[in-house]
């Protein structure tokens, strides 16, 4: 009896507090498919998409859907959602609105859905595999509220091209989250990024990768992938590099390294990389690298002001008057010119009678 008076009180006290058991209902999207809902939040009204019911076609996502006369949110999309099963064909694009704000575990796995894969800057999480084996996509843009991709999030989206851009949000992707996906533009990593722990391995269609400042460890076999590749640049903020980090750089032509103390090298950073390419280094700092372990090893060391300012190496068209002039001279330059310091040199032509 008194069990039945705790029971009887802690019903009463869910459904004072407006804690009800979650009501789940389909509705049809504008492409034609059913798709499952179950409802999250009444205050603000919210849903969770948590399966799709046909597997045909394109699938647009909507951003909001109506049951019982109230207009719902659509802000997350539920673990294995769409993939479910293996194999599915939807063959057609796939739009994911900018209310999500969750991408669950599983959610697109094994799905064939094409075209570019544009996840909204709504997005905050995206699950463990949420994409793995979606292979017809043809390109990848990130959200710009992510702070961490997880591993195996991308596994073997073989059809991905172009550039690959981590925001800057982004402080951490996990080993694998990337692996096997054939990008051959630039990847681009976010300053966040301090330490690089892999993410990216065997995508070895890049052509080049952009290190920002602000990276310091890159860890073990982090860009061994990176074959086609012909310049290397390093940030002034590195300072370690493991083994491997750097392996199979075979068509790197030059490196520039940033760092005024030469970054700690493991005996493998720089393996299969041609060491008499031309390593462009600071101002002062070359006989500490050509004494650093495995720095030591690269035999064409160049020393570059980077604070100083690049010389301009195109013919530019300027305006000079008055000339001849025995003092005074105006220079006039195109308006998308900026000077910062000037030589003038002074001649005087000696006229004989």
């Amino acid at each position: 009896m008194k069990n039945l008076k705790i029971y009887t009180l802690l019903v009463l006290l869910l459904m004072a507090g407006g804690v009800m058991q979650a009501q789940t209902f389909s509705a049809v999207c504008e492409t034609g498919q059913s798709l499952r809902y179950t409802v999250t939040s009444q205050n603000p009204p919210e849903v969770e998409l948590v399966q799709c019911e046909d597997f045909f076609g394109g699938v647009t996502i909507p951003d909001s859907v109506v049951f019982n006369g109230q207009n719902y949110a659509v802000v997350s999309l539920g673990m294995s959602a769409f993939g479910s099963l293996e194999g599915l064909h939807f063959n057609g694009p796939l739009s994911i609105p900018n209310t999500v704000r969750n991408i669950g575990i599983n959610a697109f796995t094994h799905c064939r859905f094409t075209g570019p894969l544009v996840i909204p800057n709504s997005v905050e999480t995206i699950g463990f595999r949420a994409f793995m084996d979606c292979d017809r996509f043809t390109s990848l843009t990130l959200s710009e509220s992510l702070t961490v991709i997880e591993a195996l999030t991308f596994l073997q989206c073989y059809g991905f091209r172009g550039d690959l851009k981590i925001p800057e949000s982004v402080r951490y992707v996990t080993p694998e989250a990337f692996e096997d996906c054939r990008f051959d533009g630039t990847l681009y990593l976010s300053p966040q990024m301090v330490y690089i722990d892999g993410g990216f391995e065997n995508c070895y269609m890049f052509k080049a990768v952009d290190i920002p400042e602000g990276v310091s460890n890159i860890l073990h076999s982090a860009f061994d992938f990176l074959q086609y590749a012909t310049e290397l640049t390093l940030p002034s903020t590195i300072t370690f590099i493991g083994d491997d980090a750097f392996c199979r750089l075979f068509f790197l032509e030059q490196m520039t390294v940033k760092a005024i103390d030469p970054p700690y090298l493991e005996e493998g950073a720089f393996l299969n990389t041609n060491r008499d390419i031309p390593v462009y280094i600071p101002m002062g700092t070359i006989e500490a690298y050509r004494s650093a372990p495995y720095w030591s090893e690269f035999t064409n060391f160049i020393e570059v002001d980077f604070d100083g300012v690049d010389e301009q190496e195109d013919n530019v068209e300027m305006e000079v008057y008055p000339n001849p002039t025995r003092n005074l001279v105006q220079v006039v330059l195109p308006n998308e010119l900026r000077i910062r310091n000037a030589e003038v040199c002074l001649t005087r032509k000696v006229l004989r009678e």
